[in-house]
């Protein structure tokens, strides 16, 4: 049987392959736009997956992410205040903001214990009547969560547990006996660090009580109101009746000092300080109605760079009058106690 090949009759019309080049143009420039926004939804898809994992991971706000190259300082902007404390003097939180713990000097004195939105969850009064108090500053003690509240004039140190019930307090040597303890500072490791307006002095105790060393002598400080250490192990002391800042090294030798003046970083009267989790320094300047924000040196003995302010005179939104505390929690929100506004202020980042 003979096969037939089947072939196109002489002169029949024939389609030929379509040439990309002569036929697609229109397709393939349909084909390339949908290429390009298939690519923009991709990273879209991949920048809200890393916000979302920041936010989860870390509970910040975007703009909290660290940029490669990129080192801009940022402000913190006013969110809102909370109220209730008259003339509050210290300010603790926890670690996401939920707890928050304000003293109060006018009136009774007291401890107000608030959530997040300000609802009043407790009142910690004085622990006798037998005694003058005036509760001043407080920190949480970051491996008990335990409150410690200084209460200068009757020369003590109250511990509480979280929900306000007191345990104990906090038993100084028999060397500092008459001390008159002011600000108190939590390190992550639980060493304590307590200000002594006694004898202008900082106190430095380890997790369990026990006096490490003490720093200031022969009018070095004069009304000390607060004192931190930060993760290259510096000491920084608000020396407020000095105007100034003073910085320690790691071994006790002096650094220098952010001093008293009218340029840019200088302070007025520094009170409360702070370090956030990510080891920016806050500084109230009670005068200046500002809290100033320094990043620490890079060099082991170098003094902190100024990065800039926030606050003003005044008593409306933002504005403080004699701001005396700050601190900060792990949401990028900072908190300042509005002495004479009778207010707590809230910042977020």
């Amino acid at each position: 049987m003979t096969d037939i090949a089947l072939t196109p009759e002489l002169g029949a019309d024939i389609d030929p392959e379509p040439s990309d080049d002569v036929i697609q143009p229109e397709d393939r420039r349909r084909r390339r736009r949908r290429l390009a926004l298939l690519l923009v939804l991709s990273l879209l898809a991949i920048g809200l997956l890393t916000f979302s994992g920041w936010y989860l991971l870390f509970r910040k706000p975007i703009s909290l992410i660290p940029l490669p190259g990129i080192n801009i300082a940022q402000m913190p902007n006013y969110s809102y205040s909370l109220y209730g404390p008259l003339r509050p003097t210290g300010i603790a939180v926890n670690a996401d903001g939920s707890r928050i713990y304000v003293t109060q000097t006018s009136g009774d004195p007291a401890v107000f214990v608030l959530d997040a939105q300000g609802q009043l969850l407790n009142t910690i009064g004085t622990p006798d009547a037998a005694t003058d108090h005036v509760f001043v500053f407080v920190a949480l003690s970051p491996l008990t969560g335990e409150l410690y509240v200084s209460d200068r004039p009757a020369a003590r140190i109250h511990v509480y547990d979280a929900n306000g019930t007191l345990l104990r307090d906090f038993e100084p040597p028999a060397s500092l006996v008459g001390w008159q303890p002011l600000g108190v500072n939590f390190l992550a490791d639980g060493r304590l660090l307590v200000t002594d307006a006694a004898d202008n002095s900082v106190h430095e105790f380890d997790a369990d009580g026990q006096l490490l060393r003490t720093v200031g002598t022969d009018g070095q400080f004069s009304f000390p109101n607060s004192a931190l250490i930060d993760a290259a192990g510096r000491l920084y002391v608000a020396d407020s009746n000095n105007g100034r800042l003073v910085v320690f090294g790691r071994d006790g030798t002096s650094i220098g000092v952010i001093r008293r003046g009218p340029a840019a970083g200088d302070l007025g009267l520094p009170r409360g300080m702070a370090l956030d989790d990510e080891g920016q320094l806050y500084v109230v300047d009670t005068s200046d109605q500002t809290v100033k924000i320094y990043r620490p040196s890079s060099d082991p003995v170098g003094l902190p760079e100024f990065l800039g302010s926030f606050g003003q005179a005044g008593i409306g939104e933002g504005m403080f009058r004699f701001p005396n505390a700050v601190t900060t929690d792990t949401r990028g929100r900072v908190y300042v106690a509005d002495w004479s506004n009778d207010r707590i202020q809230v910042w977020s980042f």
